[in-house]
């Protein structure tokens, strides 16, 4: 796995970003943290990722405005996000707002891990 495979996770609660972390840390990426949608904007300002997992209701900024910044920014990271509202009308908001792909919480985090793994299995895929 090469170092360049960076993965920031936007969540205002400490402990899921700490699970989080663990998780990718020990699958080899290099892994960012910021507390919401305004920190992370701030951070990749001088930490460039290639993929998000971001959660949806943050305080300062949520994670759709996030995306949305993001993308006006014409930012081509990739984004998960994840959230505990899985209503259709949620998963279309946030797809339209330019989120990549959705997991509605609670997950198995195996199926998060493999959506990242997949993202720079193509990646590296597309570069050969």
């Amino acid at each position: 796995m090469s170092v360049s495979q960076t993965v920031m996770i936007v969540e205002d609660d400490a402990a899921t970003r700490r699970l989080y972390r663990f998780f990718l840390a020990n699958n080899g990426y290099t892994v960012l943290e910021a507390e919401d949608g305004q920190a992370a904007l701030e951070r990749l300002a001088d930490n460039p990722c290639d993929v998000i997992i971001t959660d949806m209701n943050m305080p300062r900024m949520g994670g759709i405005e996030m995306v949305r910044t993001l993308r006006e920014q014409n930012s081509a990271v990739h984004i998960i996000m994840v959230t505990a509202f899985g209503t259709p009308d949620t998963e279309k908001m946030a797809t339209r707002a330019g989120v990549n792909e959705y997991l509605t919480k609670p997950f198995d985090f195996e199926e998060l891990e493999n959506r990242v793994k997949m993202f720079f299995d193509r990646q590296s895929d597309s570069a050969t």
